[in-house]
């Protein structure tokens, strides 16, 4: 394992962490961002973005500064939460210290925290854009910007608070730009913003140890098959739907039918997002419905399920939905619940990827995949021969014996 000319403390806590071979994204941006390139880099969900621009940057920290150097940016507070705490891993046992600045807290509690001279600022860009012009966080020494997710960066109502961030830091500031989906709307973005880019992108495989699978109802049955799902002993899912208004109401009736669930959307408090995630990890509930942004972010450990409602529009948000199962290899399971016509769609997202979808079935308190039984009762019902007439000839009752009384 290369050690690229991080620091010796740095080395030592990727060994603490039992990481013992970088990921490609890794092999790719850390010497890119210490050798000071402005970097956009698409690596599919769970290979380890994250460290592969932290450790870079912890590198690069004067720990004499007092000012910050790194600002980090994400779109959700979940996301931001989960950077700030690699950030904290990362930088304990040196003088390197963090704050998280999101929308929706203290204020003032974040204003102290600033105070406190933190090098490393990972937040929401509009509380961030907030605190430069109320002139209580410095963007002077500032040496590096982090969008990651900006896909989803651009997307948002403080989207318009990026450029006035980037103009606040000095102007040979180094640009990073992260996603699993680089969007055509992100790269624009990205070279507006940067006029020397070096591109990073890494094959978006949805392979691995991913099972990619799907079970074809008709839009009445997806409540009673999502009842059977979590039946399933030792199920934890992420349930996602295209149509938020959906959520609180199959919750809702699932809650009734014995199902514990819980809904992870936007306005939920930091606090309730917290619980309701440890609720999933610790098995209190089973069935977590979200919508895709509000899934932005979350990083689940050994989560082995992830359930589709409706099946998305693109590959791109497929590529996000299938990612919170399978993260740095591990096993995980996709659920894709089907009409017929979603079934013909979810087949055309496949496109480019080396994706191949297994049909599945509940039986038994179990997931599995789907064999087909050879004169099965539901195989004559599901295909009838091509002649109906000569089935039935050469299917004839033998008579029954009538006995005596």
């Amino acid at each position: 394992m290369e050690h690229f000319q991080l620091l010796e403390q740095t080395m030592l806590k990727i060994k603490a962490n039992n990481i013992t071979k970088w990921t490609a994204v890794q092999e790719e941006a850390i010497p890119a961002i210490l050798e000071g390139n402005d970097v956009i880099a698409q690596s599919p969900t769970g290979t380890g973005k994250t460290l592969a621009y932290v450790l870079p940057l912890i590198n690069k920290i004067d720990e004499k500064e007092e000012n910050p150097q790194v600002v980090i940016m994400a779109p959700t507070r979940e996301l931001v939460m989960q950077i700030f705490q690699v950030v904290q891993d990362y930088t304990q046992n040196t003088n390197i210290k963090t704050a998280s600045i999101v929308g929706g807290a203290d204020v003032k509690r974040q204003i102290e925290k600033l105070k406190q001279k933190p090098k490393i600022i990972v937040g929401s860009p509009g509380r961030i854009s907030q605190l430069i012009k109320q002139k209580k966080l410095k963007m002077h020494c500032v040496k590096t910007i982090v969008f990651d997710e900006v896909d989803e960066l651009i997307k948002t109502d403080d989207q318009k608070d990026l450029p006035q961030i980037v103009k606040a830091t000095m102007k040979d500031r180094q640009l990073l730009f992260l996603s699993a989906t680089i969007t055509p709307g992100a790269m624009k973005f990205a070279k507006e913003t940067s006029s020397n880019l070096k591109e990073i992108s890494i094959e978006q495989s949805l392979e691995g140890n991913i099972i990619h699978g799907y079970i074809p109802c008709e839009e009445r049955e997806k409540l009673e098959l999502l009842r059977r799902i979590g039946s399933v002993q030792n199920m934890k899912a992420l349930v996602f739907s295209n149509e938020p208004f959906k959520l609180e109401g199959y919750a809702s009736k699932l809650n009734f039918r014995g199902v514990k669930t819980a809904v992870l959307h936007s306005k939920l408090g930091k606090m309730e997002r917290s619980r309701v995630l440890k609720d999933l990890q610790t098995g209190k509930i089973t069935l977590l419905f979200s919508t895709d942004v509000a899934a932005r972010g979350i990083d689940l450990q050994d989560l082995p399920y992830v359930i589709t409602l409706d099946v998305p529009e693109k590959v791109e948000q497929y590529t996000h939905r299938s990612g919170r199962v399978g993260r740095m290899g591990k096993q995980g399971t996709v659920i894709n619940l089907t009409t017929p016509r979603e079934k013909k769609h979810l087949f055309t997202l496949r496109g480019t990827q080396k994706l191949y979808f297994e049909q599945l079935m509940v039986s038994h308190g179990e997931v599995q995949k789907y064999v087909m039984k050879e004169n099965s009762t539901d195989e004559k019902r599901t295909k009838p021969t091509s002649n109906p007439t000569k089935k039935a000839d050469s299917s004839k009752k033998k008579p029954v014996k009538k006995f005596k009384k």
